[in-house]
């Protein structure tokens, strides 16, 4: 009889232990890599160019994207934007969310934009799915 409470006790702990998925996705198993999404803008020669006023709108929810930090290492790269990491793939749906991006050429003050599809949700990683890597102003 002991036995059978010490195993029932033990049961009874170990299903209250377990938790619904709230986050609505199913269970997977996912590598330990963390993956971004970033585009370059460039001037007409290919070299890179600082930008500001960025601004990136999720087309599907017609709201701004919470831009991840950049990292210390990439934060010099003048022209690269970084648009999403693992850390905001909740921003986008698991099939793709077109996204617009516009910048200004710190430079010339021209204005360009480019638009993106980028996978988030539920799938592991953040990914482009379409779009361009690079964005020439004229």
């Amino acid at each position: 009889m002991k036995r059978l409470c010490t195993l029932l006790l033990v049961l009874v702990c170990g299903l209250s232990a377990c938790k619904k998925n709230k986050g609505g996705c199913a269970a997977q198993v996912c590598t330990d890599e963390f993956a971004s999404v970033g585009i370059v803008f460039t001037n007409s020669d290919g070299s890179a160019v600082a930008v500001s006023d960025i601004e990136v709108i999720n087309l599907r929810t017609n709201k701004p994207v919470q831009r991840p930090p950049m990292p210390p290492n990439v934060d010099y790269v003048a022209g690269f934007v970084l648009l999403a990491n693992d850390n905001t793939k909740a921003e986008f749906s698991s099939a793709g969310d077109d996204v617009r991006v516009s910048v200004k050429s710190n430079k010339t003050g021209q204005v360009k934009s480019a638009t993106l599809k980028i996978a988030g949700g539920c799938n592991c990683h953040v990914s482009k799915v379409s779009g361009p890597d690079n964005v020439a102003f004229d």
